[in-house]
């Protein structure tokens, strides 16, 4: 009996393990899954908590209802890795962007050609390391994937590829023959402990695809060095040298077997460059002083620091970065004090080109002697002439690649970091983000060119005191407006949290000069920091509103108010309008909706729904479920009916029309953009928590499969959709005419990765753009006159789609309902779609006698018609109209 009573015991225990172990399963399934078992939240106004949410499918290429798009430009990255490169006519420049290569014109820096290496594998792994130009406009690239490239500049054509079997870290030309270069590379195979980690060769590039000569290298090892960071040729070719730490390797290779030479240096060496002519070796130190080591001696023969005779030249009080060499008598330098130092070597004395704004890290005489371009850490490039030492041209870079790298260099937390996010200027659809401390950068993403920088909080650049930066910028609708938000802290490893001062600042375009001028400013608008501002979308000139949300668990409402004058004399000033929480909670984000009438604010992990008029209170509020996490952003997407909501681990989309939750996308959420007019919202997300590959689509807010997906290497940080100013034509089945819009057929995708790249991705047009001609019925041939008077009307009723009646008479309807007021109403009023339904579908449905009776040219001449007479709505005699509408969706 005992045994039984034990057997007992234990299948009671199991059971209730089973049952504990599945009611655990149950809770760590998605939300989705557990939506329809949740009790609503006690006395809080949900509008659904019993639909089903749609879960999204990533795809990695483009959707098949939609033809590829295409890597159009990739703008922006680290200018500032080294040198740049000029073509052999010094009439372009190069520079290598990660896997890419841009061809810029020296003469007004603007970028003429744009190729990449890899587009299809990732960015790390093809990352260009070093360019040499070549005859002509062809350019040699030594990528990371142990790889040369011969490229044509001109048209962004490959030309051949060799692989040299090692990634190569620095290259320089062999002047004494085209086609063969010195090559400092890493070593495959190390010991543990090895301290020459890098070997130098000599390696020859020989033949062309199609050419007499096979495709081949041809590779001479010269020497071992240790962490090699810089190697210098002579301009005979005789000499190459590299420098390790404290160390100068150097190798007379004129004669079969390479003679090298090793000395060593008090002080760390930064920098190296061999005179053209006499037999110096400059080198530059950590101390700042420049010494010529009078080394190049061809009849010595290979030793370990052996004795030479020196000679030092000293200007610099810290760090020498670059040295170069123009012509016989002239030495260039440069380091972190800012100032190019011009050295006359016959007459020993110094020019100097100060205040160049940040710390040399590169100098490159031209090819002609006409021109030096001076590369900067601030992620600059000036061009100054060589006979008058005037700016020739100017190519700034992103400031957000330079902080970046700034950051990667030192392995700590970015003491600047990227809060503004991507936002598109409404009138220029430039980029306009950080930039140096205390400013924005405006950025056209289209041509890589820095448009602007506006300075919002000004700084003692001299002193140990924190510096200030801007948390937030947004724009208002037509550009006229914006509103900053900029603090200072004590602590940069507690972002926004360890804002100590914060300040709202509003601010108005000039249109004469083009700048924004402050009109407004706030003191600490909200205790603790501020989370996010939004403008009100308004057609009014003063009438204008601008929300912030804050960390004092309010968000306040701020009023465009005229003080002074009228016309030109105008005076304004912002104010508070209201302050309003909810719950005590925290406000994390804001938005309008498209017509401005509503206002949605997100309190932790709902969304409340206001009307900005009064704030009296929430008019509804949207919780997807009692367990969604803290929101961390909202939009209403275009003017649509519906409402996107996301936090880090998913993004939920509401549609307005039934006060439901439509779909979900659970992921990781690393970027989302609203576009602001358009019915579009691109999404960065990665499938799997800490991966470097991020996901990037573009939805629609009606489905949740993407229209265009993309997979990105090198991760995400921001995304946007810009606006573009042409067409590229391409369309998607299932119109009007059997095709709609395509996404990317109006706007650019642009993606910001963490390094400071960006993207651009477009359509890409092909032959399968254009139409069939028997696609639409017959193609009439084209004359002057149907240039300028349009096709003929019988040509046009020749179309399937327009030889349908009812199709016709129903489109006219739809024509008719959008100019009424069921449809131009708020959507947040609407009555629910089913209680129209009925009415709509029977108001389409024509008499069997009418649709038969009813000829195709007439319809097509009913079309042709423009009713003007449609009287505008008149929204202060509709208070039934609107009532009903909200009784609906209360009910709902």
């Amino acid at each position: 009996m005992a045994g039984k009573a034990e057997a007992e015991r234990k299948t009671k225990k199991a059971g209730k393990e089973a049952k504990s172990k599945t009611k655990e399963k149950a809770m760590k399934r998605p939300a989705h899954l557990q939506i329809n078992k949740l009790a609503p939240v006690d006395s809080l106004p949900t509008a659904s908590l019993t639909t089903p949410i749609v879960e999204a499918t990533i795809s990695t290429q483009a959707t098949d209802a939609h033809l590829p798009i295409a890597l159009k430009v990739v703008s922006g990255g680290q200018l500032t890795t080294g040198p740049i490169v000029f073509s052999s006519d010094s009439s372009q420049f190069y520079l290598a962007k990660d896997n890419s290569v841009s061809v810029y014109n020296v003469q007004n820096g603007e970028m003429l050609q744009n190729f990449s290496v890899h587009r299809d594998s990732g960015l790390q792994r093809a990352a260009i390391k070093k360019i040499v130009a070549a005859d002509g406009h062809r350019v040699y690239t030594f990528s990371a994937d142990h790889k040369a490239r011969l490229w044509d500049a001109d048209t962004g054509d490959l030309v051949c590829v060799w692989d040299i079997g090692a990634c190569a870290d620095f290259v320089e030309a062999d002047p004494s023959k085209s086609g063969r270069f010195f090559c400092a590379m890493r070593r495959k195979r190390q010991r543990a402990g090895a301290q020459k980690k890098y070997v130098v060769c000599r390696v020859e590039l020989m033949g062309e695809p199609n050419g007499v000569e096979p495709v081949r290298v041809e590779r001479q090892e010269l020497f071992r060095a240790g962490n090699v960071a810089g190697l210098s040729v002579r301009a005979d070719g005789q000499w190459v040298a590299a420098f390790a730490k404290f160390r100068v390797h150097a190798a007379f290779v004129g004669e079969a077997k390479p003679k090298c030479h090793v000395w060593g240096m008090e002080e760390r060496v930064s920098a190296i460059a061999f005179h053209p002519r006499e037999p110096v070796l400059a080198v530059g130190d950590w101390r700042g002083r420049i010494v010529f080591w009078f080394c190049v001696d061809e009849n010595a023969e290979s030793s370990e620091d052996r004795s030479i005779v020196r000679s030092t030249h000293h200007w610099h009080a810290h760090r020498v970065n670059a040295i170069a060499f123009a012509g016989d008598s002239l030495m260039l330098s440069g380091g972190e004090e800012g100032v190019l130092v011009l050295w006359q070597l016959d007459t020993e004395t110094r020019d100097y080109l100060p205040r160049l704004g940040s710390d040399i890290v590169g100098i490159a005489p031209s090819p002609d002697q006409m021109r030096y371009a001076i590369t900067l850490r601030d992620n600059t490039i000036r061009i100054v002439s060589a006979v008058d030492r005037t700016l020739v041209s100017l190519l700034q870079g992103l400031k957000f690649a330079e902080r970046a790298g700034r950051a990667r260099g030192a392995r700590e937390l970015d003491s600047d970091p990227f809060t503004t996010g991507l936002i598109v200027h409404p009138a220029t659809h430039a980029l306009v983000l950080n930039g140096e401390p205390g400013r924005l950068q405006v950025f056209n993403h289209a041509n890589d060119r820095h448009l602007a920088s506006i300075e919002v909080a000004a700084y003692n650049r001299v002193g140990s005191g924190s510096q200030p930066h801007v948390d937030l910028v947004q724009f208002s609708s037509d550009g006229a407006w914006m509103a900053t938000v900029d603090s200072r802290r004590t602590d940069a490893t507690r972002g926004l949290m360890g804002v100590t001062t914060s300040y709202l600042k509003f601010w108005r375009l000039d249109p004469a000069s083009q700048t924004y001028t402050l009109v407004t400013r706030i003191d600490a608008p909200h205790s603790g920091g501020v989370h996010s501002i939004c403008f009100q979308p308004s057609h009014r000139r003063n009438a204008l509103l601008c929300v912030s949300t804050g960390r004092d668990h309010l968000f306040r409402v701020w009023e465009l108010q005229s003080v002074l004058g009228a016309g030109p004399n105008e005076r304004f000033v912002w104010a508070s309008r209201f302050t309003c929480g909810y719950r005590k909670l925290q406000p994390t984000a804001a938005a309008f909706s498209f017509d401005g009438s509503t206002l949605a604010v997100a309190f932790g992990g709902a969304v409340t729904l206001w009307d900005p008029a009064v704030c009296a209170g929430p008019v509804g509020v949207l919780v997807a479920s009692a367990d969604t996490p803290n929101l961390k952003g909202v939009a209403f997407v275009g003017a649509s009916s519906f409402v996107a909501a996301w936090s880090d681990e998913r993004l939920d989309v509401w549609n307005m029309l039934t006060g439901s939750v439509w779909w979900t996308l659970a992921m990781p959420i690393q970027s989302v953009y609203v576009h602001p007019r358009s019915s579009l919202l691109a999404v960065a997300a990665y499938q799997v928590p800490g991966s470097s590959t991020a996901s990037v689509m573009v939805l629609s807010p009606s489905s949740p499969s993407p229209l265009v997906a993309l997979q990105h290497p090198s991760g995400v940080e921001a995304v946007a959709l810009v606006p573009t100013a042409t067409k590229s034509g391409r369309s998607h089945p299932d119109s009007e005419h059997g095709m709609k819009p395509d996404p990317l057929d109006s706007n650019t995708l642009v993606v910001l990765t963490p390094s400071g790249l960006i993207s651009v991705y477009g359509a890409q047009v092909d032959s399968r753009s254009e139409v069939a001609p028997s696609a639409y019925g017959r193609r009439m041939e084209s004359s002057a006159f149907a240039d300028i008077f349009g096709m003929q009307k019988s040509v046009a009723a020749e179309a399937p789609i327009l030889a349908n009646a009812q199709v016709r008479a129903t489109m006219r309807l739809v024509r008719s309902a959008v100019q009424s007021s069921y449809v131009n109403a708020p959507f947040h009023v609407l009555p629910p779609v089913r209680s129209l339904y009925t009415q709509f579908v029977t108001a389409q449905l024509l008499p069997v006698a009418d649709a038969s009776t009813e000829s195709v040219d007439a319809v097509s001449d009913v079309e042709m018609d423009v009713d003007e007479s449609q009287p505008e709505p008149v929204w202060a005699e509709s208070g039934d109209f609107f009532a009903s509408m909200r009784r609906g969706f209360k009910a709902n």
